[in-house]
């Protein structure tokens, strides 16, 4: 195999490596984006605020912290 066959073999091996990566990100581009819009819609359901966002809990509880006392003026 001489130099110039080697090096169309290596180019269609890297247009090869592109297509397949182009697509993998495409599809998981695609899945995030429903999972987001999956969750984000889901946290509109109270039963199901709890099991999603367990930061939800602690809504309009305060924080008493003695140790930071910047914001206590």
């Amino acid at each position: 195999m001489n130099e110039k066959e080697q090096v169309k073999h290596y180019l269609v091996l890297f247009e090869r490596l592109c297509d397949q990566a182009g697509r993998l990100t495409k599809v998981l581009l695609i899945f995030l984006i429903a999972a987001l819009i999956f969750f984000q819609s889901a946290l509109h359901i109270q039963p199901l605020r709890a099991f999603i966002s367990p930061v939800d809990k602690l809504d309009g509880i305060p924080v008493n912290e003695r140790a930071v006392k910047d914001w206590q003026r």
